[in-house]
Formats: C-alpha cells, structure tokens, sequence
C-alpha cells in the first residue's frame, strides 16, 4: 500500500539562500526608494522574507524579522525624511511586522507539531499493515475493485501488489459469479465463513474471510481480512482418511463376529451341534476379538506418538 508519508523537514540550504536572495534584493530596493523619497510602496515586499523566514525557521525565524525590521527602520532614519510622522509610521510598521512574523512562527508549529502525529501515526499504520500475520485486502465498495493488499495477502496469493490492484474484488476472492457475492453483491454479513481465494497459479486457496465495511467522509469501503487454513484443511483430511481406514479395519471384524454368533446361535436352536463345535467356534471368535483389540491398541500407540493427522480434540476423545 502506497502510504504517503511526510518526510522531515529539509532543503534548509536551498531556503536560506532563497531568503538570503530575497533579503539582499529588498534591503537594495529599500535604500533605492528612500533615496528619491519613496516611502510607502516598498514596505510591502518586507512581508515576503518575514511570512518565509516565520513559516520556515519559526523562532528563528522570528529572530530574522526582528533584524530586518531593524534595517528598515534604521534606513528610514537614515535616509528617508528625519520627521517625527515618518519615523512613528516606520515604528509601526516594524510592529505589524513583527507581529505577523509572531502569528506565523505559532501556526508553523502547531502545524509542524500535527504533521509529526500524523507521520508518526502513519509509520505506526505502516508497521501494523505490513507485520500482521493475516491477509489484508481493501476494497472500494463503489466500483468494487481492490485498491490495495497487504504484505501477508500478498504472500498467500503468490500475486504482486501491482497484479492485485484495480482487479475487481468479487471474481478476485471469491469464485461465487458475478452479481452474487455475498458482501458487495447481496450485502450479507461475513464473519468468519470459510471462503476461497484466487491464487497466481489459478488455483483456489481455502481461507477463513471476515470483511467488515468501513465509511471515510461519503466513501464506503470493504476491509477483507483473510486467513490461509490449507494446513487445517490437510489435516482434517488427513484425520477423515486415517479415521475411516480405522473404521474399516474395526468394522469388519466386528461385522465377522456378529455373523459368527448368529450362526452359533441357530445352531444352537436346532440342537444339532456338539461341544467341540461350539469350542472351536468360540476359539475363532476369541481370535476375530483379538484383531479388534490390535487394532484399537493400534489407534492408542497412535494418540501416544501424537500423529499429526490427529487433532488434540479427538486425541483426548481417544483417550476416554
């Protein structure tokens, strides 16, 4: 994000040989309109170096106005008329400049005071924009196109800031068509959802999206904040996989042993068995129980070694 940031104050070479050249030009035109008896008209450049020397170096500034205000009421004495009228109007017109040069020294510092909270205010912004651990997107919600992204959503998409910029935020973040994206389209609330995002090589990485509306002044805007979850999804993958193998391998001796019994059972009603049938057919079902036992002993050795396809939820469920 282009964040525009002011810089500290700097050019003071160029400003005082600015003000210097203002300085030389006005004290010649001053002893140059004093000489053939001009008094008023070249009063006003004067507020040219005090306004520039006030704005630029405030105290200092304040302390210039104060010498050339000097100057010029010394070449008045010097080489304008020597009445007392010229000299009080001289005198009071070196008040009014050292008045405005006093007014414009305390607006320059208050306002140089609210460009340093403002820049540092944006530095701060700046750190938190690029340093936050989830992705960032900004969007403007009247022509829904993404007019900036953060660092970290720029690593989960593998796109450029420059490749995300001005691309139209619903066929961007979200593989919904066009017209039903549910926060710029529909205007339902997305808390959380699990989304998908457009990555550089086409694909659609799965996220956890929350996208919040923000108002500046009459300008609304959509704040996507977004949370790459391939990992979680892996895993819960990985975990239905290793849970339906489990299953299976459970299940079908379970199954075996059911089917067994029932056989054992009817015999039994027909009373045409022997002891030593039902021995051995207790014998296999002893067996068929031993194998669903391995395999549970299996699911536990499993839970102990803390695969990592099993999340701890279930591990402590397993536990039981």
């Amino acid at each position: 994000m282009d964040l525009a940031i002011p810089q500290k104050w700097s050019g003071t070479p160029e400003k005082l040989v600015a003000l210097a050249t203002i300085s030389i030009l006005v004290a010649l035109l001053t002893i140059f309109c004093l000489a053939n008896n001009i008094q008023v008209v070249f009063t006003h450049l004067y507020y040219i170096p005090i306004i520039l020397a006030s704005y630029w170096f405030t105290r200092k500034g304040v302390i210039y106005s104060a010498l050339i205000s000097a100057f010029y009421l010394g070449a008045v004495m010097t080489l304008g008329a020597a009445d007392p009228s010229t000299i009080l109007a001289a005198v009071a017109r070196v008040i009014v400049f050292i008045g405005i040069s006093l007014v414009i020294a305390v607006f320059s510092i208050i306002l140089k005071r609210q460009q340093e909270k403002i820049t540092r205010s944006e530095e701060q912004f700046r750190g938190i924009w690029e340093s936050i651990q989830a992705g960032i997107i900004l969007v403007d919600a009247k022509n829904n196109t993404i007019i900036a992204a953060n660092p970290q959503a720029l690593k989960i998409t593998g796109f450029s800031e420059t490749e995300m910029v001005g691309q139209l935020y619903p066929r961007f973040t979200c593989p919904a068509d066009m017209g039903t994206c549910p926060a710029s389209d529909l205007e339902k609330k997305v808390d959380q959802a699990e989304c998908e995002l457009l990555s550089h090589d086409g694909t659609w990485i799965p996220v956890l999206k929350t996208v919040t509306e923000m108002q500046v002044g009459e300008e609304k805007y959509y704040i996507e904040n977004v949370i790459d979850i391939s990992r979680r999804k892996e895993a819960e993958n990985a975990l239905l996989a290793y849970v339906r193998e489990a299953t299976l391998r459970i299940r079908n001796p379970v199954e075996l042993v059911r089917d067994n019994l029932h056989d054992i059972h009817e015999e039994l009603k027909g009373h045409d068995t022997t002891p030593a049938y039902i021995v051995t057919s207790m014998v296999v079902q002893e067996k068929n129980l031993e194998e669903i036992l391995n395999n549970l002993k299996e699911i536990e050795r499993a839970v102990a070694e803390k695969r990592t396809e099993i999340p701890d939820a279930f591990r402590e469920y397993l536990k039981r």
